[in-house]
Parts: structure tokens; sequence; C-alpha cells
């Protein structure tokens, strides 16, 4: 094997290392994502049954304060699930042309560590997608 050749596979191994380390970030994101909503929701049905009934004027600010507070966590929630919809497909995409490289094709323990990353990212997606949003 040529030095040229070394310094490829150690550059697409540490592409591969990378791409595992970028879909577990992923994974940390989604179930961060996933507790947010949770605490969102539940939060806001506090809210609303603290509230409930009729309100004096100090009561209503309380109540529309705490609904924003609501709302800009909401938001904050809003822009991390966009970031996921952007970053997610280009990391797969990577992950792909690195499995399918036919001059450095990641060793059997490196395809079990990115198989692995695959199934917590989609575990992960079915979790958030079986929480109702507020």
């Amino acid at each position: 094997m040529s030095l040229k050749q070394l310094r490829l596979a150690d550059k697409s191994l540490a592409q591969q290392r990378q791409v595992v380390t970028e879909l577990n970030s992923i994974i940390k994101d989604i179930e961060r994502c996933e507790r947010t909503i949770t605490e969102l929701t539940r939060e806001l049905a506090g809210i609303n049954s603290k509230f409930q009934g009729p309100r004096d004027t100090r009561q209503d600010i309380d109540y529309l304060t705490s609904l924003l507070a609501c709302a800009k966590r909401k938001l904050a929630w809003e822009k991390t699930i966009a970031s996921l919809q952007k970053r997610t497909p280009q990391v797969l995409e990577e992950l792909s042309r690195l499995l399918n490289d036919p001059q450095n094709p990641p060793a059997e323990a490196m395809r079990d560590d990115m198989l692995l990353a695959l199934q917590g990212v989609q575990n992960s997606m079915e979790r958030l997608q079986n929480v109702q949003p507020v």
C-alpha cells in the first residue's frame, strides 16, 4: 500500500468517524426536541388549568405572560426542528457515500457503528413523531 493510499484510507476513516459523531449528535437533538415538546405540552396544560374561569386584569397578564414564555420555547423548538430537517439529509448522503466507497469501504466494526447510529436516528424520529405538538 502506497503512502497516498494510506493517507486516503486515514482520511476516509476520519470521515466515517465524523459521520457517526454527527448522527449521534442528531439523535441527541431529536431527543431534546422530544423532551421539549412534551414539557411544553404539560406546561401549557398546567397554565390553562391554573387560569380557568373568570380572571381579573392581573391574572390575565400572568396568563398571557406564561403563554408568551411557552411560545418562545416553542419557537426555539421549531428552529431546532428546521435545523435538523436541513442537516439530516446531508449527513445521510455523506453516510451513503462512505458506505458505498469502493476504494475505502468501512471496516465491519465501523459499518456496525454506522448502522447503530442510523437505527438510533430512526428510533428517535419515530418517538418524536408520536409526540403531539402544542
